[in-house]
């Protein structure tokens, strides 16, 4: 599963709006196949619900860069912490999600 979600990661970062293909998935990856899949990478409420139901103990913070252009967003549990920033909000979200999952994983593996 880490590959896949470095492999979905990858893709949000390098996606430049909606694209229902990396919606799909994403949904069969982290929530299981759907017949409709959530319009995560146009959606922040969508993006925010994903955030809450697959990482419910995380904090998280969401602002602007410096020049006020492209957002950024923060998550943190205990001492796990990750960012990421990109050019949309549902983008940056996805992709701290996905980067926080795959941290959270190295982390329970390094732990047995």
């Amino acid at each position: 599963m880490p590959s896949s979600l470095r492999s979905l990661l990858a893709r949000i970062d390098a996606a430049t709006g909606a694209d229902p293909e990396l919606d799909a998935d994403i949904e069969k990856n982290l929530r299981g196949q759907s017949d409709r899949t959530p319009n995560y990478t146009s959606s922040v409420d969508r993006c925010l619900e994903l955030l809450h139901t697959t990482l419910p103990d995380w904090h998280w913070h969401l602002g602007r860069n410096a020049s006020g252009q492209f957002p950024y967003a923060t998550l943190t549990n205990g001492n796990i912490s990750v960012s990421a920033d990109n050019t949309t909000v549902p983008l940056v979200l996805l992709a701290v999600i996905l980067q926080a999952l795959i941290e959270q994983r190295r982390s329970a593996r390094k732990m047995k």
